[in-house]
């Protein structure tokens, strides 16, 4: 069997601009249509075909997500194995990959045409903030396990990278309306605009609002929001002046308001608001190619615009903090032969963090990196993929220290360094079958709020003011991991196991209940309670996967997880001193079995999700830290679609049919929601 490098070789000649050996920018659709199977960039930095990824790597087409009940990229990246997702409340989602679930989680990095929308302030993804609509999505590509060799802190776990449709694609609009029950509505739309020979714009924005959900009168809530927001707006605009370069500029705005349980547990309401502008360039030699990135991300953060002064939570809810990201990255990728690649980067990173509720009035790190990934197909059957990348890290702060305080200035003023790294190789067996077994270590930074957040804490029974405080000697996260993994396709029939092992070192928490203090008597006495590296916990488990179709109109897709978590962590012991125990949290079995019918005019796509018991955690009004238990559940959503005419397409679909309360995982219960639209396309 020749090379499948070869044959993209040939596609990318036909479908990039000449010379494209192994562009950087990549025509998804294209190739697809070309080679009949979805191409990634996302697991080696090159284009290949997806089963020969060396990579457990899920991708969800253009296609599957118009088809699919879901509303949110969370709800289409919970159907596929190895995936834990929990939708806290109705506008906050939290995705865990292989384990480790809690809310804020820092270990997926997502990106967005390679851009970051993972938010360094508190280390997390705010999925209701990325700017895009569904509609605007070429593909998903999950890639599970460590990838920071290639992408950088934070893809300590995985990477979401999310692609958008080309800008320099047809003509083409799109408007969707919709509504439902617990006050939903929605209205989106996306534009692919030619403005010239080789010129064209992208343009996309919607609005989105719904009810929450009732909250337990045993869990502590703030007063309540009329609805959840969310409004984004982006654009794209790309030029290509001669068959070898291309440039892409980038920009976009989102804003939302909505219920949040911190990574305390402490549920408050947010407001945020985030900007985006880039540029991206790329241009192709003979040799191969070379990328240059460059973009800044604003953000504004409000948490806590609810939560009254008075309440016993107040004065932790309380922050306004202003954050700016920004990237500069540089890529080489040589064509060594006709199948083997190297791949050189540089990245810098400047990441600062402004608010009256820190250590100083700034608190921000500045990050260069260097990468390499070597790519070897030493015969037509063997794969090898080397990967690693070293950054190097400066903490910094700016401004007057607030007193009293428990590190000096001199302590956020430090460097360090850190090692990432990936390994694969991988073997063809047969025709259609690919063994895989691949491991590495990744890195998750401490977040801007974990190094110097500080913030008076209610304790009527301290003598001494208590503060809750951030650490600037905090390390980063260390995750280990390896899997063994293979796929194999049988006629019309694909199938993929594997079995995998994390270990995650150095975790990072924050305080819960009751808390640690330390104590300072100069110049005043006070106690803080502070985020901590509080442990390690290691999880292993195996996922089992099948699609296929049946008579050609049905198409079926099975998945199931199991997921073993051992840990060494306060949350070992009662009472909670920290709001992590991924051993209670994470769902030890998930299965999915998804449908999708098609005849005539009419579709049909449903998904049946079960995930057993956890255990989450809650703040009651006393401020006491609960368990709650969460039950495990069966739940139902599904679609269906009729065709109007060419262009207009009706629909009604629904999540949680049964109404199981612990459908999303959260101590929330969850209900049912229905809703119907029209989707509108030229």
């Amino acid at each position: 069997m020749p090379r499948v490098s070869c044959c993209l070789g040939v596609a990318a000649a036909l479908l990039l601009p000449s010379g494209a050996g192994m562009a950087q920018i990549v025509d998804h659709a294209a190739l697809e249509a070309t080679l009949g199977e979805t191409v990634t960039t996302s697991v080696t930095g090159s284009p290949e075909r997806a089963s020969d990824a060396p990579a457990s790597l899920t991708i969800i087409s253009h296609e599957e997500i118009a088809r699919s009940p879901a509303r949110s990229v969370p709800d289409l990246l919970k159907a596929y194995a190895g995936v834990e997702v929990t939708r806290w409340t109705a506008g906050q989602s939290d995705v865990a990959v292989r384990g480790g679930v809690q809310t804020y989680n820092a270990r997926l990095l997502v990106l967005v045409d390679g851009r970051q929308v993972y938010l360094d302030h508190y280390g997390m993804t705010d999925w209701n903030l990325l700017g895009i609509q569904l509609e605007d999505i070429q593909q998903i590509e999950l890639v599970r396990g460590p990838a920071s060799a290639l992408f950088g802190f934070n893809a300590a776990d995985g990477v979401v990278n999310i692609i958008t449709r080309n800008a320099l694609g047809d003509r083409s609009a799109a408007i969707t309306a919709e509504g439902g029950t617990h006050g939903y509505g929605r209205v989106a739309g996306s534009l692919i605009l030619p403005l010239a020979d080789r010129l064209g714009l992208r343009l996309s924005g919607g609005h989105q609002r719904e009810d929450e959900r009732a909250i337990p009168d045993r869990f502590y809530a703030p007063p309540t929001i009329p609805a959840t927001t969310a409004d984004q707006a982006a654009a794209t605009l790309a030029f290509a002046p001669d068959g070898a370069t291309r440039i892409e500029l980038n920009g976009g705005w989102a804003a939302n308001r909505q219920l949040e349980f911190l990574p305390s547990q402490i549920l408050t309401v947010q407001r945020f608001q985030s900007e985006t502008a880039g540029v991206l360039v790329d241009h192709d030699t003979p040799l191969g190619s070379l990328t240059g990135h460059g973009y800044v991300n604003w953000l504004n953060a409000d948490y806590g615009v609810t939560t009254p002064p008075d309440s016993p939570f107040g004065a932790v809810a309380a922050l306004r903090a202003r954050n700016r990201t920004a990237v500069l990255d540089g890529a080489a990728l040589i064509r060594l032969t006709d199948v083997n690649t190297l791949r050189i980067e540089g990245e810098y990173r400047n990441n600062q963090l402004h608010s009256g509720r820190l250590f100083s009035p700034r608190i921000g790190y500045q990050i260069a990196a260097a990468s390499g990934m070597l790519d070897l197909h030493p015969t037509d059957h063997i794969g090898l993929t080397l990967a690693a990348r070293v950054d190097h890290s400066w903490l910094d702060q700016g401004g007057a220290a607030v007193l009293p305080q428990i590190d000096m200035a001199s302590a956020y003023h430090r460097a360090f360094t850190q090692a990432s790294f990936n390994l694969a190789v991988t073997a063809r067996i047969g025709s259609a079958g690919q063994l895989r077994v691949n491991g590495g270590k990744g890195v998750q930074s401490p977040s801007l709020i974990s190094y110097g957040l500080r913030v008076m804490v209610p304790a009527d029974d301290t003598p001494v003011p208590v503060f809750l405080s951030g650490d600037p000697r905090l390390r980063p996260v260390a995750v280990w991991s390896g899997e063994i993994g293979y796929n194999q396709r049988i006629g019309g029939l694909t199938v993929d196991a594997g079995v995998f092992y994390n270990h995650t070192a150095h975790a990072i928490a924050s305080p819960g209940d009751p808390i640690e203090l330390s104590f300072v008597l100069s110049p005043t006495p006070a106690a803080f309670a502070r985020f901590a590296n509080v442990g390690s916990f290691d999880t292993y488990g195996l996922a089992l996967s099948a699609s296929g179709r049946l008579l050609q109109r049905l198409g079926w897709k099975v998945n199931y997880s199991w997921l073993g978590v051992d840990q060494d962590l306060p949350a070992d012991r009662t009472p909670y001193t920290y709001a992590l125990s991924p051993r209670l949290t994470t769902p030890r079995h998930v299965a999915n079995l998804s449908l999708d019918y098609q005849r005539g005019r009419w579709s049909l796509s449903a998904l049946g999700h079960y995930a057993s018991a956890t255990r989450q955690f809650a703040f009651d009004p006393a401020t006491s830290l609960l368990v709650v238990g969460v039950p495990g559940a069966v739940t139902l959503d599904a679609k269906s679609g009729f065709v109007v005419s060419p262009h207009l397409t009706a629909y009604v679909a629904g999540e949680n049919l049964g109404a199981a309360r612990g459908a999303y995982g959260s101590p929330i219960p969850a209900d049912r929601r229905v809703r119907g639209g029209v989707s509108i396309r030229l």
